[in-house]
């Protein structure tokens, strides 16, 4: 449900699709209002399941906040009923989620389920995708993939496995309709890779949920790799299977020891990312300060709190975020922020902070500068779509499609795409004014900085031909910036070797 702030009515602009998979309905942008089309014959079911939500406050409970219009707004499009949505910020996806994220979301809708059914609803899937977060708290944003429980037998994905048997032979239609769900969508896309995470394994996992995006991929993750030379692991994976199959003997629709034993399953893992070299970089540097001006505070610091005092910014991007100081400094002075990084650890122990202290703090990780492609769903002859919109767009964008924002942190970051990955200035300077909006904070680290000249060998490209760096200076990036912002001013960063770049675009 991509969005980037809150709904402003507008009933005259051209309605633009977004990916959506469901046979009830299609979500679409209507100028900056989120709408949701839904089909003809499917509108009966959705109001009892919005009554029931509006009866109950169920929204509460994370589902995004949803209203039916009383009227369509666009008349022209044979919908039966139009939904409006609450939009979320910013779009990710569970590949950029860390360790502790990923657990939530698998938490958060294990307990859906089990507050959903208290009141007779249910949902049809049992997936990441169907979780955005705002700042570190989940929402619910697939609001057609709650349905009546008396429904869920009925769904026609459901109803392709194997013939039940031994235990799963005395089950009833609503058992087998559950472990369909847990077997199809829980198990591969939320089970497997939280225990993967566990074994240590989370750039694997995040590889693979990418590779095996739902909708878009020939195949899911497998017990097999996920347990690989595991063979303990394994056992206890089929042991845990099994138990929950005994549980769903339990007549009725609710399944109550079912979910109850999945949540604390959930519960004991342990997804967060091992303590790296990075995951303690300001306590390292001795700047691990509150985030309250100091006289103790260094120049970077000042002058990053400067801007972010000028500029007012709704909205920051802090690439290369570490563990988030100077994301939670911004979050702190009223932006919301998203905080992305290559080192896990570092972004789950900034997740864990945020969502401690509360923070609109959106953590992941991400490498911005080598993007991810676009991912497409694959389409198939007996399910053809339904859309009244189209079809053809990518199920996952890239990030910096995604991820732009009012003013962009760049701190500490330049020397390394540089002389680290090989980048050169024009590269680095058109992403950088591609994310930000307006304001661009940039750091710029000197060829003669100690952190350079005490470890060459850790900037591999500089390293192999330093020669070939003679361009690398803050003229030749300023000039390249000037590309992309009107205004650059130049204030001091620490040590005496760095400088910050204070970028404005024009019209701001």
């Amino acid at each position: 449900m991509p969005s980037e702030g809150a709904a402003v009515h507008s009933n005259h602009a051209a309605p633009v699709r977004l990916v959506g998979l469901d046979d009830a309905g299609e979500p679409f942008l209507s100028g900056d209002r989120l709408l949701r089309g839904i089909y003809p014959g499917q509108a009966s079911t959705v109001r009892a399941v919005l009554a029931t939500c509006e009866a109950n406050d169920l929204f509460q409970h994370g589902i995004v906040r949803t209203r039916e219009l009383p009227r369509s707004p666009h008349p022209d499009l044979s919908y039966e009923m139009v939904l409006e949505h609450q939009r979320v910020q910013f779009v990710s996806y569970p590949h950029e989620w860390p360790g502790s994220m990923y657990r939530e979301a698998a938490l958060f809708h294990v307990r859906l389920y089990e507050r959903l059914q208290e009141h007779g609803l249910t949902l049809k899937d049992w997936h990441p995708y169907n979780v955005l977060f705002e700042g570190t708290t989940p929402v619910f944003v697939d609001f057609t993939s709650i349905i009546p429980i008396a429904d869920l037998e009925s769904q026609p994905y459901l109803n392709r496995g194997p013939r039940p048997r031994g235990v799963a032979a005395l089950w009833d239609g609503m058992s087998r309709a559950m472990y369909e769900m847990y077997r199809l969508t829980f198990e591969p896309y939320f089970g497997l890779p939280l225990a993967m995470m566990h074994r240590g394994q989370h750039g694997a996992a995040r590889r693979r949920v990418f590779e095996t995006t739902l909708n878009a991929a020939a195949s899911v993750i497998t017990r097999g790799e996920t347990f690989d030379g595991d063979l303990a692991g394994r056992l206890r994976c089929e042991i845990r299977d099994r138990l929950l199959r005994g549980l769903l003997l339990e007549r009725g629709p609710r399944k109550r020891r079912f979910f109850g034993s999945v949540r604390r399953s959930i519960e004991r893992t342990n997804a967060a990312a091992r303590p790296s070299d990075y995951s303690s970089y300001y306590e390292d540097k001795n700047e691990a300060f509150a985030t309250v001006p100091s006289r103790d505070w260094t120049n970077k610091q000042h002058g990053v709190h400067a801007a972010l005092t000028q500029f007012r910014p709704k909205t920051v991007l802090d690439l290369g975020s570490n563990t988030g100081w100077f994301s939670m400094l911004a979050a702190r002075l009223g932006s919301s922020v998203v905080a992305v990084d290559l080192d896990e650890a570092s972004i789950d122990r900034l997740y864990l902070a945020a969502l401690r202290e509360k923070l609109p703090v959106l953590p992941l990780v991400a490498d911005l500068t080598r993007p991810l492609p676009e991912v497409f769903a694959k389409t198939f002859d007996d399910e053809p779509s339904l859309s009244l919109l189209g079809d053809g767009l990518p199920l996952l964008r890239t990030a910096t499609d995604r991820l732009r924002c009012e003013m962009v942190l760049a701190l500490a970051v330049v020397h390394h795409l540089a002389l680290g990955q090989g980048l050169d200035f024009r590269e680095i300077a058109a992403t950088l004014g591609r994310l930000a909006n307006r304001y661009l904070c940039v750091e710029f680290v000197a060829i003669d900085d100690a952190m350079i000249t005490g470890d060459p060998g850790f900037f591999k490209a500089w390293n192999a031909a330093g020669d070939s760096f003679g361009w690398y200076t803050r003229d030749n990036f300023i000039t390249e910036l000037r590309h992309h912002f009107s205004e650059i001013e130049i204030v001091p960063s620490s040590p005496e070797s760095r400088s910050l770049l204070i970028c404005s675009k024009q019209g701001r």
